[in-house]
């Protein structure tokens, strides 16, 4: 597998994934294109900054990325952390790619003495984010309530410290 820093050309492989009904729902269903634009675009500001690290999934046996996993500036109960995020095209699913990537974001973020605390919030019915979550050693904080897109998700708060 390969993991690639997202660049504008990009945009269609998130239309995709924030599009499909299956993809999101866990996340309040699928977003509409130009909201899903005006994330790209502050995702790749803030990666520019140093701020954010959107990376695209590329299978080795794929030259189409399968998904993106993201490290990004966050808050949570009015404090700032770093949260960690993924997402997997359905055809791509089932297959550990989304668990090998957010190990590899995490080694290199281990590695570049980055981040410290990583956050993640997979839904509480979302079992394969979970298990990700275990895979990679994130400790369960508890369940949670969030906000994503205008929705307030039921999640499970997950924790690893990086360094």
């Amino acid at each position: 597998m390969r993991i690639e820093m997202m660049s504008e050309g990009d945009l269609e492989l998130r239309v995709r994934l924030e599009t499909d009904p299956s993809v999101m729902a866990e996340l309040g269903g699928p977003r509409p294109e130009e909201d899903i634009a005006r994330a790209h675009a502050r995702a790749l500001i803030s990666a520019a900054a140093g701020e954010c690290w959107p990376f695209k999934v590329i299978p080795d046996d794929s030259t189409f990325p399968a998904g993106w996993v993201t490290i990004f500036a966050s808050s949570f109960d009015a404090e700032p952390i770093y949260e960690m995020g993924w997402m997997v095209l359905p055809e791509f699913q089932g297959r550990g790619i989304a668990s090998e990537a957010v190990g590899a974001i995490l080694e290199r973020a281990r590695k570049e003495r980055k981040f410290g605390d990583v956050h993640a919030f997979p839904g509480v019915t979302n079992a394969p984010s979970n298990r990700v979550c275990a895979k990679n050693g994130f400790a369960d904080v508890g369940e949670c309530e969030v906000e994503f897109a205008g929705h307030t998700l039921r999640c499970n708060h997950w924790r690893v410290d990086v360094f």
